[in-house]
């Protein structure tokens, strides 16, 4: 009984951790699309009828609140990418993380995006590999971000890798290392899935049975 348990609170957790991501972006984008047909095109009509554009050319068009927002949204990173926006922005942050209730949902969710945009971004990290660390004995997962160049490359007599360990469950932060090539363990399974096993926190697992490579050859 004791085992079914387990299996069916970990069964119960991984399948949070698929569904929750995936309602959360469906009722985000949901909303402000509903918000966009029901609120901000009607001011738009509003607006253009006092300038004097034909009533007979302001008619809604299939679709128009799903493309306002993806305008609206590339606007919003234009704005927030430069020095000013970047500022406001900073301030904003700051005035959201004082309020307590408030705090812990904008935290939560910004945690949730940065982590879905981060596990999207497989071209950041070349592959899964396993190395030693904090201590002799206990593995970590990491992933290869390049070949140590430079000064990086100076001081060790072998090839090294620059490698980042991420923290669980949020992946966006972690530390970067130096470690030579012999001293890790390359695995197969793809970025995808060692950045889920990193924010499930070892629940979800690769499905198919992978076998580590030799260590300190690359795949």
């Amino acid at each position: 009984m004791k085992k079914l348990r387990n299996r069916i609170r970990t069964a119960f957790l991984a399948g949070l951790a698929v569904l929750v991501p995936i309602f959360v972006t469906f009722f985000v984008v949901a909303f402000i699309v509903n918000k966009v047909d029901r609120v901000i095109i009607p001011i738009l009509f509003d607006l253009l009828s006092k300038l004097g554009t034909p009533h007979k050319y302001l008619h809604r068009i299939p679709g128009s609140g799903l493309i306002l927002t993806f305008i609206f949204i590339i606007l919003v990173g234009i704005f927030t990418t430069n020095i000013l926006g970047k500022k406001i922005f900073h301030l904003g942050e700051m005035l959201l993380e004082r309020i307590p209730f408030i705090r812990g949902l904008y935290t939560s969710a910004k945690q949730l995006v940065e982590t879905v945009i981060f596990t999207s971004a497989d071209n950041k990290f070349k592959r899964v590999v396993l190395v030693e660390y904090p201590r002799k004995g206990v593995w970590s997962i990491a992933f290869v971000t390049g070949q140590a160049k430079g000064e990086l490359q100076e001081i060790p007599s072998q090839p090294c890798l620059t490698l980042f360990i991420p923290t669980s469950p949020n992946p966006t932060s972690g530390l970067m290392i130096v470690v030579p090539q012999n001293e890790i363990i390359p695995l197969k399974m793809t970025v995808e899935e060692g950045i889920k096993l990193v924010v499930s926190g070892g629940l979800i697992q690769p499905n198919q049975s992978h076998t580590p490579h030799d260590k300190g050859k690359t795949p």
